[in-house]
Protein backbone atom coordinates (compact mmCIF):
# COMPACT_ATOMS: atom_id res chain seq x y z
CA UNK A 1 0.00 0.00 0.00
CA UNK A 2 1.15 3.60 -0.39
CA UNK A 3 3.71 4.96 2.06
CA UNK A 4 3.47 8.57 3.25
CA UNK A 5 7.09 9.13 2.24
CA UNK A 6 6.18 8.56 -1.43
CA UNK A 7 3.69 11.45 -1.48
CA UNK A 8 4.08 15.22 -1.79
CA UNK A 9 3.22 17.38 1.21
CA UNK A 10 0.31 18.92 -0.73
CA UNK A 11 -1.31 16.23 -2.88
CA UNK A 12 -4.20 18.45 -3.95
CA UNK A 13 -1.95 21.33 -5.02
CA UNK A 14 0.38 18.96 -6.84
CA UNK A 15 -2.60 17.35 -8.58
CA UNK A 16 -3.85 20.74 -9.74
CA UNK A 17 -0.38 21.48 -11.15
CA UNK A 18 -0.51 18.16 -13.02
CA UNK A 19 -3.98 18.94 -14.37
CA UNK A 20 -2.82 22.34 -15.64
CA UNK A 21 0.02 20.54 -17.47
CA UNK A 22 -2.49 18.13 -19.05
CA UNK A 23 -1.47 15.13 -16.94
CA UNK A 24 -4.95 14.17 -15.78
CA UNK A 25 -4.21 10.48 -15.25
CA UNK A 26 -1.19 11.31 -13.09
CA UNK A 27 -3.26 13.79 -11.08
CA UNK A 28 -6.01 11.26 -10.42
CA UNK A 29 -3.45 8.61 -9.51
CA UNK A 30 -1.87 10.98 -6.99
CA UNK A 31 -5.22 11.89 -5.41
CA UNK A 32 -6.22 8.22 -5.20
CA UNK A 33 -2.88 7.07 -3.74
CA UNK A 34 -2.92 9.95 -1.25
CA UNK A 35 -6.44 9.07 -0.17
CA UNK A 36 -5.37 5.44 0.32
CA UNK A 37 -2.42 6.57 2.44
CA UNK A 38 -4.77 8.67 4.54
CA UNK A 39 -7.16 5.76 4.97
CA UNK A 40 -4.35 3.46 6.12
CA UNK A 41 -2.15 5.81 8.14
CA UNK A 42 -4.66 8.34 9.50
CA UNK A 43 -7.92 6.37 9.70
CA UNK A 44 -6.20 3.02 10.39
CA UNK A 45 -8.16 1.10 7.74
CA UNK A 46 -6.44 -2.28 7.27
CA UNK A 47 -6.01 -2.19 3.49
CA UNK A 48 -3.56 -4.56 1.84
CA UNK A 49 -2.03 -4.90 -1.63
CA UNK A 50 -4.74 -7.29 -2.85
CA UNK A 51 -7.66 -4.98 -2.16
CA UNK A 52 -9.52 -3.79 -5.24
CA UNK A 53 -10.79 -0.25 -5.63
CA UNK A 54 -14.24 -1.54 -4.68
CA UNK A 55 -12.85 -3.12 -1.51
CA UNK A 56 -11.27 0.23 -0.64
CA UNK A 57 -14.54 2.11 -1.20
CA UNK A 58 -16.42 -0.35 1.02
CA UNK A 59 -13.78 -0.12 3.76
CA UNK A 60 -13.79 3.68 3.58
CA UNK A 61 -17.55 3.80 4.17
CA UNK A 62 -16.96 2.32 7.61
CA UNK A 63 -14.69 5.13 8.82
CA UNK A 64 -15.41 8.24 6.78
CA UNK A 65 -18.28 10.68 7.03
CA UNK A 66 -21.03 10.26 4.47
CA UNK A 67 -19.67 13.23 2.50
CA UNK A 68 -16.09 11.96 2.57
CA UNK A 69 -17.16 8.45 1.54
CA UNK A 70 -19.19 9.91 -1.35
CA UNK A 71 -16.17 12.00 -2.40
CA UNK A 72 -13.91 8.92 -2.27
CA UNK A 73 -16.43 7.01 -4.40
CA UNK A 74 -16.37 9.80 -7.02
CA UNK A 75 -12.57 9.88 -6.93
CA UNK A 76 -12.32 6.12 -7.39
CA UNK A 77 -14.85 6.18 -10.23
CA UNK A 78 -12.97 8.92 -12.04
CA UNK A 79 -9.67 7.09 -11.45
CA UNK A 80 -11.06 3.80 -12.79
CA UNK A 81 -12.47 5.47 -15.91
CA UNK A 82 -9.09 7.05 -16.64
CA UNK A 83 -6.86 4.14 -15.65
CA UNK A 84 -8.79 1.21 -17.05
CA UNK A 85 -11.25 2.73 -19.49
CA UNK A 86 -8.93 5.27 -21.04
CA UNK A 87 -11.61 7.94 -20.55
CA UNK A 88 -10.07 11.10 -19.18
CA UNK A 89 -12.35 13.41 -17.23
CA UNK A 90 -12.91 17.02 -18.10
CA UNK A 91 -10.00 19.03 -16.66
CA UNK A 92 -12.46 21.22 -14.73
CA UNK A 93 -14.05 18.19 -13.08
CA UNK A 94 -10.63 16.81 -12.15
CA UNK A 95 -9.57 20.18 -10.72
CA UNK A 96 -12.79 20.37 -8.68
CA UNK A 97 -12.01 16.92 -7.29
CA UNK A 98 -8.47 18.04 -6.40
CA UNK A 99 -9.69 21.21 -4.68
CA UNK A 100 -12.12 19.15 -2.58
CA UNK A 101 -9.52 16.53 -1.52
CA UNK A 102 -8.25 18.31 1.59
CA UNK A 103 -11.78 18.69 2.96
CA UNK A 104 -11.95 14.91 3.35
CA UNK A 105 -8.40 13.60 3.69
CA UNK A 106 -5.16 14.63 5.31
CA UNK A 107 -1.56 13.90 4.54
CA UNK A 108 -0.17 11.24 6.87
CA UNK A 109 2.67 12.40 9.06
CA UNK A 110 5.50 10.89 7.04
CA UNK A 111 8.36 12.23 9.08
CA UNK A 112 7.11 11.76 12.62
CA UNK A 113 10.10 11.28 14.86
CA UNK A 114 12.58 11.99 12.05
CA UNK A 115 14.80 15.06 11.88
CA UNK A 116 13.55 17.71 9.45
CA UNK A 117 16.08 18.38 6.68
CA UNK A 118 17.40 22.00 6.79
CA UNK A 119 15.63 22.94 3.55
CA UNK A 120 12.28 22.03 5.13
CA UNK A 121 12.83 23.58 8.55
CA UNK A 122 10.70 26.63 9.27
Amino acid sequence: IVTPESLPDDPAGTAIDLIVRGKLRDALSLLYRSALASLVHVHHVPLVEGHTEGDCVRAARGVLTREAAAYFGRLVGMWQSAAYGGRMPDAGDAADLAREWAAHFSVPKARAGRPVPPAEAT
